[in-house]
């Protein structure tokens, strides 16, 4: 007689952010489609079970971003002490710079919620990276706020747009007629006519806030 084939525990993945079906190669109790899914959630059930383990983790990234800054982690813990930092009073207030408080202000003087970089959008280039959006409106509308606007900046955003035409990220310049490079006559703005970005100078217009965007 041949091999009698026991039923799959499983049909998809258990990873919640994947679902994908789990191969007809895999063991009859597999949870995963790969080890990669295991591995991550493994991981995850052990971040929910160690708060500990990543408030040191998120620490450490704090300390090694901060130190490739200003080669020292001397002022994590007090920003203000830092005279050499010109964003020092953005810092303490758990922002990055002048720009992004006077945004954040804005909204809560709109009564506005919003969320400032708590979820991640991934993008390959070689390999899969990630990056933060500043704010995002209720209306599922992102929005960056730019004081320079750098060609890694530039670079990111293409990849980002090309793969993720689902979402509506516009920005927000300290000054969009500044020039992308020294000698150059395209402006911040003028990049963003030709990629096909909405943007605004100092404040998000209420009108984007009004606006009926798509939902997250």
């Amino acid at each position: 007689m041949g091999r009698i084939k026991k039923p799959k525990d499983f049909l998809f993945c258990q990873r919640a952010s994947c679902g994908n079906k789990i191969p007809d190669c895999k063991r009859s109790d597999a949870r995963f489609c790969t080890t990669r899914c295991k591995d991550a959630e493994e991981k995850k059930r052990y971040c929910d079970n160690n708060p500990d383990y990543v408030s040191r983790q998120r620490r450490l990234v704090c300390e090694l971003r901060h130190k490739d800054l200003y080669g020292h982690t001397d002022f994590i813990d007090n920003p203000m002490g830092n005279s050499n930092d010109k964003y020092r009073n953005a810092r303490a207030m758990g922002y990055r710079s002048g720009l992004e408080v006077k945004i954040a202000r804005q909204l809560e003087a709109l009564g506005v919620p919003f969320e400032y970089e708590k979820f991640k959008i991934k993008y390959e280039v070689n390999e899969v990276r990630t990056y933060s959006p500043d704010y995002v409106l209720p209306n599922g509308i992102i929005v960056e706020s730019k004081g320079r606007f750098v060609a890694a900046d530039r670079k990111k955003h293409l990849l980002v747009k090309k793969q993720h035409p689902e979402l509506d990220i516009r920005f927000v310049f300290s000054n969009s007629k500044a020039k992308i490079t020294k000698g150059s006559k395209t402006s911040y703005g003028d990049w963003c006519d030709k990629s096909g970005y909405i943007y605004a100078d100092k404040l998000i217009p209420e009108e984007w806030i009004k606006e009926r965007g798509k939902k997250k």
